[in-house]
């Protein structure tokens, strides 16, 4: 059995404690009065004594460890076996079952010195490490916090250390030592472990030495070694801070401390600091780091799966199926002679201005200026900018909003595929569809999506508009200087507009200028000049000119009605539209109708005059003047019915043609007469009289005659002689469409109908053409912003009459112009040109016409009041206060338009007439004075003495079912020549 008070159990075993011997007096002597303990390092706890085990440190021979250098042995060896605690906090006995309470030291229970030849006990300056399993860093760290009954609460002490001394305000790291006690509770636990006494005795026994340096700076005063409870206060050190403490790790040599691994720059580690990074960042929990980096990775799988997720889900639509509106533009027909596809530009129609264009119809100085100022490494850089990406993410982090400085191909993804939002979401399908669409798209393909998509200020998006707006000019002639206004507008297209911030404009465009010349894209020289003038904001095209609003309207239609083009495909589709439309001619007829009727349209507001051109034998229409106002003026007049195609008003004698075509194709000669009375009254009690200024009876008169007169009298009777439907039909197949009603009735040859203008041109542009009718049609072509023709105005070219009998009408007009008596004489042509036309005036004077042709060109001027309706009469007007006949206001605008649009074509000639038919003579023979009468032998040679018309036409009526048209003189039957019809037709 193991002497008394030593343990028993060999290493690594757990210690069995032997009841101890009374307590000498020594021990009673330091017997505190209040009941505390004055324990050393040998001190009892609740009756049994506790001690390690014999290890390799306490063989034989060998010093105690707690000797120090130029100690004693004995002195060291009284430290440990008699020196008490520090006094750090008041430690109550406690009461092990069984065993009775007990204070004593190991002296009192008689427990012998060891000798030299007995193993020494180790000291708080040497640790068995292999048994020591106290952190002694971790235990001078805590301190109490809050003690109760059931339990001690601790809480963490951070001394401050001075590193010069090791001390910490004054005081060493040995005296701060907080001393734990086998009695002291852990925080929620109501029973300590014997492991947990075991340890916090250990740690006393190490620190016997520094009890009994205590005693003797006490001077041995009893209660000098005992411990007295913890007290914080004004002048007192708080637990753990001022007392004194166990030995440091520096002291002991174990890992932190000094000499020891672990420390650096003098300072030890604290227990799971980490290695690596800034000390605030290494003292933070090893839990806390281990969180921060594991929702930092997890972030950023996070954000990788995300955009993984966006990219495989994002589709990268084809630029045609990006719906961007466009303006669509109206041209000009191309110059005669040249090889262009289209001329200028005429219109816009749309909301919104633009106009894609090739990259290759964009210049080089225009899209190095755009590189320039948005992306110069557009060409060696990827879609993507990784320096946008962190800051776009370094800003929704902040919660601030996300700024631009995108490349061109992110810049291009969000205006054609997304919204304008400034959000996180946004940013990263911006990144996916650039990247897309650089492995999809070239470069050059994705700079020609950018500057056809890209809006430049004053309603302009693309290049092509912007072009328009600022230089009045086309993308492809974009110069150096240019170039740079324009790219400098895309940062804010506004604000940098040079007509509203001159100063802000020039600073941007200088610094363009700067980059370009530093990469080499434009001259030097350029830096030191001052930006070009831009154009003054220009109003819409559409507004600009009544006439040009009118062609709109008219290529709007027509699409609409002919070329199946919805209205939302013009509106914003961007098309091509090319017309037919001859500036030059567009601009003389504008001319014309204000040099003869300026004066008269100051006079009477609501005059109203259209005139249209048309090429024979295309149907190309070539001049348009809808009207001289379209909208409402300053006096408050309005309008916007097109005089040409909109408005209807009776022909007048112009329809007097048609009938003429339709005897002409009855076989009636131009050379046939017919009466010519003043009146006339018809079948149905019609009443019929010359109006043109004709006076009494005129007696015979042919067709051409009548038709250089038009002679009432002697068209009407005709018509109805060859019959009302007749003349129908000979209207459709001329060109007056079936949508135009036409009355049966004997008043159509007068023009009793309400027709349109251009379709009058058509009739006679039909004749020029030697009876070939062409559709009229103003729209040439349309390409779509792809490039592709979706429409072609191919006429429907038809002939409708023969030759020769579109030669006889001619024949017959023309001597309405060339004839002494022709109502049209007041629109010869300069240098003799050869024209043929007819004049027109209504009944009463609601509207007057004047329609001719040369062989180039057919043209009609009608002019009216108001509505044309029985009230709005032509009178009153200047010039023609009693009325406007056909011959006076609209031959004379004809005249001027025909000479103009006619300058440089040399003149031609008409084809002579066929005079084709027979002829219908249908005037009295003259009394015949009497001779003898000729024998068989002396008729003449070929003389058949057989009046043709009347083998031809027995019963001496017309096939036309017409009645006779004229009375014979004296009681004399009329001769009449009958009418056939030709076998061979």
């Amino acid at each position: 059995m193991p002497p008394t008070g030593r343990p028993t159990g060999g290493r690594g075993e757990r210690t069995a404690l032997v009841p101890p011997a009374a307590p000498s007096a020594a021990a009673r002597t330091n017997t505190p009065p209040d009941g505390g303990t004055g324990r050393g390092a040998g001190a009892t706890v609740g009756g049994w004594v506790p001690d390690r085990g014999i290890g390799k440190s306490d063989a034989p021979g060998r010093e105690p460890s707690s000797a120090r250098p130029g100690m004693p042995v004995g002195e060291a060896t009284g430290r440990r076996r008699g020196g008490g605690a520090p006094s750090g906090r008041a430690t109550p006995t406690r009461r092990v079952p069984g065993r009775g309470f007990s204070d004593r030291t190991a002296s009192d229970r008689g427990v012998p010195d060891r000798g030299p030849d007995q193993p020494a006990d180790r000291t708080a300056g040497e640790v068995n490490t292999l048994y020591d399993t106290v952190d002694q860093e971790a235990l001078r760290r805590v301190d109490v916090r809050e003690r109760t009954v059931d339990a001690t609460v601790y809480h963490k002490v951070m001394p401050e250390r001075d590193s010069r001394n090791g001390r910490r305000n004054g005081v060493s790291d040995r005296d701060r030592m907080t001393e734990v006690t086998p009695a002291q509770r852990v925080a929620g636990r109501r029973d300590l472990t014997r492991a947990t006494e075991l340890m916090a005795v250990r740690s006393r026994a190490r620190e016997g030495d520094g009890s009994a340096a205590t005693r003797r700076m006490a001077g041995g005063r009893p209660g000098a070694d005992r411990i007295e409870p913890r007290r914080t206060g004004p002048g007192r050190p708080g637990p753990g801070r001022a007392g004194p403490g166990r030995s440091s790790r520096a002291e002991m040599g174990v890992p932190g401390g000094a000499g020891g691994p672990g420390r650096r720059n003098g300072k030890a580690p604290r227990p799971g600091q980490g290695r690596h990074g800034p000390m605030w960042w290494r003292r933070r929990p090893r839990w806390l780091r281990r969180l921060v980096f594991a929702s930092f990775f997890s972030g950023l799988l996070l954000f990788a799966a995300g955009i993984g997720v966006i990219y495989a889900a994002t589709r990268v639509p084809l630029p045609a199926e990006v719906k961007t509106d466009q303006t669509s533009i109206i041209f000009y027909g191309p110059p005669a002679g040249s090889h262009q596809d289209n001329g200028e530009e005429l219109a816009r129609i749309g909301t919104v201005n633009r106009t894609d264009v090739p990259l290759a119809e964009v210049s080089v100085d225009m899209q190095h200026a755009v590189l320039a100022a948005e992306d110069k490494n557009f060409y060696h850089e990827p879609g993507i900018s990784p320096k946008g990406i962190a800051r776009a993410l370094y800003v929704n982090v902040t919660g601030g909003e996300l700024q631009g400085g995108s490349t061109i191909t992110q810049q291009y993804a969000k205006n054609a595929y997304l919204s304008q939002e400034r959000t996180f979401t946004r940013k990263m399908r911006e990144i996916v569809l650039a990247v897309k669409l650089g492995q999809k798209y070239s470069k050059g393909q994705i700079l020609e999506f950018y500057l056809n998509t890209i809006y430049f200020g004053r309603g302009a998006y693309g290049i092509e508009a912007a072009a328009k707006a600022y230089f009045n000019t086309s993308a492809a002639k974009l110069t150096p200087a240019q170039g740079a206004v324009i790219a400098g507008l895309i940062r804010s297209p506004n604000y940098l507009d040079p007509a509203k911030n001159p100063g802000p404009a020039a600073n941007r465009w200088h610094d363009v200028v700067a980059t370009m010349v530093a990469e080499g894209w434009a001259p030097p020289g350029l830096a030191q000049q001052s930006p070009p003038p831009v154009a003054a904001k220009a109003q819409d095209a559409a507004a600009s000119s009544d006439q040009i609003a009118y062609i709109r309207d008219q290529v709007k239609r027509e699409l609409t009605t002919v070329g199946k083009i919805t209205e939302d495909q013009i509106n914003r589709g961007g098309l091509r539209i090319t017309t037919t439309i001859d500036k030059g001619r567009q601009f003389k007829a504008f001319q014309a109708v204000s040099d003869v009727l300026g004066p008269a349209y100051a006079a009477v507001p609501d005059l109203r005059t259209g005139l249209t051109a048309i090429e024979p034998g295309t149907g190309r229409i070539l001049a348009w003047y809808g009207g001289s106002l379209y909208g409402k003026d300053a006096q408050g007049h309005e309008q916007y019915v097109d005089n040409v195609s909109g408005a209807q008003v009776q022909s007048a004698s112009t329809f007097k043609t048609i009938t003429l075509v339709a005897a002409l194709r009855q076989n009636i000669n131009l050379k046939s007469t017919f009466a010519a009375p003043a009146k006339i009254t018809l079948p149905g009690n019609y009443v019929v009289s010359n109006d043109e200024g004709e006076a009494g009876d005129l007696g015979y008169k042919n067709l051409i005659e009548a038709t250089a007169g038009s002679i009432n009298t002697v068209y009407v009777p005709l018509g109805q002689n060859i019959g009302v439907s007749n003349i129908i039909k000979t209207a459709r197949d001329l060109g007056i469409p079936a949508s135009t009603q036409l009355r049966n009735e004997a008043g159509i040859t007068l023009g009793q109908d309400d027709v349109h203008a251009v379709d009058m041109t058509t009739v006679y542009a039909t004749l020029a053409g030697a009876g070939v009718r062409a559709t009229p049609h103003i729209v040439d072509k349309v390409v779509d912003g792809n490039g592709q023709v979706i429409y072609s105005g191919t006429p429907d070219v038809k002939q409708v009459i023969p030759a020769t009998v579109a030669r006889d009408a001619t024949y017959a007009l023309q001597s309405v112009l060339t004839d002494s008596s022709g109502t049209g004489k007041r629109a010869r042509l300069d240098g003799g040109r050869e024209a043929a036309g007819k004049t027109g005036t209504s009944t009463n004077f609601r509207s007057a016409w004047f329609c001719g042709y040369t062989r180039e060109l057919a043209s009609c001027v009608n002019m009216f009041r108001g509505k044309g309706t029985e009230q709005d009469v032509l009178k009153g007007i200047p010039g023609a206060e009693k009325g406007v006949y056909g011959g006076t206001y609209p031959a004379k605008v004809w005249k001027a338009f025909m000479d103009a649009a006619l300058t440089g074509v040399p003149p031609s000639k008409f084809d002579p007439p066929a005079f084709g038919g027979l002829v219908q003579d249908n005037e009295p023979e003259p009394t015949p004075t009497p001779t003898p009468a000729p024998s068989a032998s002396s008729s003449q040679p070929g003389d058949t003495g057989v009046n043709l018309g009347d083998l031809l036409n027995p019963s001496g009526n017309g096939n036309g079912g017409g009645q006779q048209q004229g009375a014979g003189q004296a009681g004399r039957p009329a001769r009449q020549t009958g009418i056939f019809s030709d076998p061979f037709n």
